[in-house]
C-alpha cells in the first residue's frame, strides 16, 4: 500500500514538473495600442505596439517587428538610424529561430510521460523529457533577449532618422525641407493666427 502511494505522488510530481516546463516555453499574451500620433510632419516615422512593434510612415504601415523588413532601406539616408535598422533585422531573426526552436524542443520534453507507462525506466524517461523542457526554455529565454535587441535597435533608427530628416518634413525619398516654423509670427493670446501679417519673403539671391 504504501509503495502504490509513493508511486502516485510522484507520478502527480512528475505531471506537474512537466506542466511547469511546459507553460514556461509557451507565449505571453499580446497587447494592443489604441491610439496613434495623429499629428506627424510628413515623412515622420512613428511606432505603436498591435501584438508587436509597428512602424508607421505617414499613417501607412512600413515595417514590423521582429525582423523588421523595409526599415533599413527607408531610413537609408541617415547612416546611423541605417544601421540600427540593420541591427533590428539582424537581431530579428536570431530571436524567431531561436523562439521556434525553443518551441519545438520544449514540447519535446513530453516524451518524460512515456515514463507513466513504463515504470521500469521512469527516472530515464524523466530526465530526458526535463532535459528536453530546460533547454527549450532556455533558447526561448535567450530568443526573447534578442527580440528586446530588435526592438531597442528599431526605436533608435527611428529616433536617429526623425531627428535628422523626419522631423523636418522630409524623407530619404525627398530630401527637401520646408520653412521651419519658428519663421512664422506667433500669435498673442486671444489673437487668431490668421490674422497676423504674413512673414517677409527672403530675398532673392541674384545670379551670378
Amino acid at each position: 500500500m504504501t509503495r502504490q502511494t509513493s508511486v502516485s505522488c510522484l507520478n502527480q510530481g512528475i505531471r506537474r514538473v512537466l506542466f511547469g516546463l511546459l507553460l514556461a516555453t509557451a507565449g505571453s499574451g499580446c497587447a494592443t495600442s489604441q491610439y496613434g500620433a495623429q499629428v506627424v510632419a510628413q515623412g515622420e516615422l512613428t511606432m505603436r505596439f498591435d501584438g508587436g512593434f509597428v512602424v508607421e510612415a505617414g499613417g501607412q504601415r512600413l515595417s514590423q517587428g521582429y525582423t523588421y523588413p523595409h526599415l533599413d532601406h527607408f531610413v537609408r539616408c541617415v547612416p546611423k538610424a541605417q544601421e540600427h535598422a540593420r541591427a533590428a533585422r539582424r537581431s530579428g531573426r536570431l530571436a524567431v529561430g531561436l523562439s521556434a526552436a525553443g518551441g519545438i524542443v520544449g514540447a519535446s520534453g513530453l516524451v518524460g510521460l512515456a515514463g507513466l507507462a513504463d515504470q521500469n525506466h521512469l527516472f530515464a524517461w524523466l530526465g530526458t523529457g526535463i532535459a528536453l523542457s530546460t533547454t527549450g526554455l532556455v533558447l526561448t529565454i535567450v530568443g526573447y533577449r534578442y527580440k528586446t535587441h530588435a526592438n531597442g535597435h528599431a526605436l533608435d533608427a527611428v529616433n536617429f532618422y526623425n531627428d535628422s530628416v523626419g522631423s523636418l518634413g522630409a524623407s530619404c525619398d525627398a530630401l527637401s525641407y520646408p520653412p521651419p516654423i519658428a519663421d512664422a509670427p506667433l500669435a498673442p493670446p486671444g489673437v487668431a493666427p490668421s490674422s497676423l501679417p504674413a512673414p517677409p519673403m527672403a530675398a532673392p539671391t541674384p545670379s551670378p
